[in-house]
């Protein structure tokens, strides 16, 4: 089974989509804040949350990704996306109450540089961090193109500088230093093969 929490009108294809309002594409209504969710314990393969987290407080965020922990079978994914801190996007949103950068994800990972906070669980493998981008947003069809262009080198030396462990914290610092209209983070997280 592959679950879309959250999932609004831009449910993943295959997946069974579960948001808190009845749109297209939802299967079940239900709050993400309404704990137990409709699932058994380890009977989901994987789960999409796309642009959900940043609108909640860590203790809320805490509380989905342990649901979703208890939901997912040994071995099932988590693709987060998020919007960059950094870039306009992150704000635009008034319903946004929380913010991430690439390295947000070592507070999550069970082997993470900050794994030792008490304020957070660190019961996921990192797989994987990476980096979308839509650099100016134009709209016109030629400048479509060359924002296309741009946006595609841009995310090309993120997900370069991703993939450098010497250079910790260098793809948010570039974010920082470039204006960006949408920069989206990108984590592939596993639950643990052996629940902790």
């Amino acid at each position: 089974m592959i679950l879309d929490l959250g999932c609004g009108t831009t449910k993943e294809t295959g997946a069974f989509g579960l948001d808190n309002v009845q749109l297209p594409g939802v299967d079940v209504v239900h709050d993400l804040l309404a704990f137990p969710y409709p699932f058994a314990d380890g009977s989901v393969n994987k789960v999409y949350l796309k642009h959900v987290l940043e609108h909640f407080e860590l203790t809320n965020i805490q509380c989905i990704l342990r649901e979703v922990y208890r939901i997912l079978k040994p071995g099932g994914e988590v693709h987060v996306r998020l919007p960059h801190a950094f870039s306009v996007a992150a704000w635009a949103d008034p319903t946004h109450r929380h913010a991430f950068t690439f390295i947000s994800a070592d507070f999550l990972a069970v082997d993470g540089a900050k794994a030792y906070y008490k304020e957070t669980d660190n019961l996921w493998d990192l797989v994987d961090t990476s980096a979308r981008v839509t650099w100016l947003n134009w709209k016109r069809y030629r400048l479509r193109r060359m924002d296309a262009l741009l946006s595609g080198m841009l995310s090309g030396c993120l997900n370069w500088l991703l993939k450098c462990p010497n250079l910790p914290g260098s793809a948010d610092l570039l974010v920082k230093a470039i204006p960006t209209f949408f920069v989206e983070i990108r984590w592939l997280l596993r639950k643990p093969a052996v629940s902790l």
